[in-house]
């Protein structure tokens, strides 16, 4: 008798335990996200994940408003999937707020075979009204490779993101400019695309979308086409001191040398740059004052801007670039001055350009000094019109002593030629915003 009633225990606790361990008998409920902001537009559906080790048997998607429960789905899953993802079509409703609950239900056998319940709910706030836009003012033109100024107004009370998209892959950050709901920016024509389209973009936290066309007459700048001969000198000291320099593997012929230096570290470099010169780095602005930029005076011009430049070893073309910026050239070690107020953001070696220095100057807008020798002014620093900020050099991938001097809108390279020119920059930009101030304060 002792040894049936022993057996009894022995079973009873193994049933128990086989309950209790068992993965079809698994304790832990659903995963529910309600992927929201909080926002809707009644528009886009809103998207449910729900996730279940065990599989998902049954749920259900319910939407709350007028004081009333509307189920939206509803569903037994037949194929007891681990993963559901939901895209629920929201009723067109009228009002300020909706309320989303969901219900899901996994096929473990827990809760004597219920299975395990998960819920959650989310508020959405209503707003089907897009943001209010307008374009104050903006240049008459822009060239390729140029540069240009817009001013806009955005409003709206749930206002998510407001920019410049120029050629659908450039944004362009808006600067709160004079008065609440105005904004200025610098915007740019990157020398590799042959088209220009500005558009500005205003988007609510609940997805409404206003784009509005920014108009700008194209100017035809033409740029030059250069034939560069590399010398096996060039090679074996310039381009393997820079790979040496940037710690790089050094191939073992002066065709990969060269183009491993003049693409792979180009490209680093032109990266490098760009991250340094994308960021807007004020809150607000009420005034832009600038006037052009000497940074060489009595110097002479080497190279333009847009050059478009193919190197030939041994008079066969091995590798092309485009010349980012204007060499200037005067005596060896000449001083380089500052042309306007700013504040140095970067003092480095950047690869082929050598020991660069880039200037912040507002909006946006950068201006770098490479290939120098020695730096006067440090990072952190300020400038003001008249400083001397660096010595020129032959650092980075170059023979001769003389300063590459390159302009930076929001990470994109453009024409310096358009900023040292005090006519261009007072019709172009001074202009421009002058106006606009005097259109805000009616």
């Amino acid at each position: 008798m002792k040894k049936l009633w022993l057996l009894i225990v022995l079973l009873i606790l193994g049933g128990a335990g086989f309950v209790y361990f068992s993965p079809i008998f698994e304790k832990t409920p659903p995963v529910i996200q309600i992927k929201t902001n909080g926002y809707t537009n009644l528009k886009q559906p809103l998207e449910v994940d729900i996730k279940d080790a065990s599989g998902i048997k049954y749920y259900r998607v319910t939407a709350i408003y007028d004081n009333k429960a509307h189920v939206l789905n509803n569903q037994t899953v037949k194929n007891r999937d681990s993963e559901l993802k939901l895209k629920v079509k929201l009723p067109q409703l009228e009002g300020k707020k909706v309320t989303i609950k969901v219900v899901a239900v996994d096929n473990s056998k827990w809760h004597f075979f219920a299975g395990n319940t998960a819920k959650k709910s989310a508020s959405l706030l209503i707003d089907t009204t897009p943001p209010s836009a307008e374009v104050i003012n903006n240049s008459y033109a822009i060239g390729k490779g140029g540069s240009a100024v817009v001013v806009v107004y955005v409003a709206d009370k749930n206002l998510k993101d407001k920019y410049v998209l120029v050629n659908n892959k450039y944004k362009f950050q808006l600067t709160p400019f004079v008065k609440k709901g105005y904004y200025i920016t610098l915007v740019a024509w990157d020398i590799n695309d042959d088209k220009f389209d500005a558009e500005l973009i205003a988007e609510d936290k609940a997805g409404n979308i206003t784009q509005i066309h920014i108009p700008y007459y194209w100017r035809k700048y033409k740029y030059p086409k250069a034939k560069i001969n590399i010398s096996d000198k060039f090679v074996n000291t310039i381009a393997v001191r820079v790979l040496k320099k940037m710690g790089l593997s050094v191939p073992e012929n002066p065709v990969k040398i060269f183009k491993k230096v003049n693409e792979e570290v180009r490209a680093l470099n032109e990266k490098e740059i760009a991250k340094i010169t994308k960021p807007v780095r004020e809150n607000r602005v009420d005034s832009f004052n600038i006037a052009r930029f000497n940074p060489l005076p009595g110097s002479a011009l080497k190279a333009y801007f847009g050059e478009k430049r193919t190197y030939y070893y041994k008079n066969e073309p091995i590798s092309k670039a485009v010349h980012k910026g204007m060499d200037l050239a005067k005596i060896r070690h000449s001083k380089i001055y500052s042309s306007n107020y700013g504040k140095v953001v970067a003092e480095k070696y950047i690869g082929i350009y050598g020991n660069v220095e880039i200037i912040y100057h507002k909006l946006g807008l950068y201006t770098l000094y490479a290939h120098t020798s020695s730096y006067v002014k440090k990072v952190n620093d300020f400038v003001k019109r008249g400083d001397i900020i660096a010595i020129t050099g032959s650092s980075g991938a170059v023979f001769g002593d003389h300063l590459h001097f390159g302009v930076y809108i929001q990470g994109v390279a453009v024409n310096p030629k358009e900023w040292m020119d005090p006519h261009w920059i007072k019709i172009n930009i001074l202009n421009v915003i002058n106006q606009a101030k005097r259109t805000i304060d009616k």
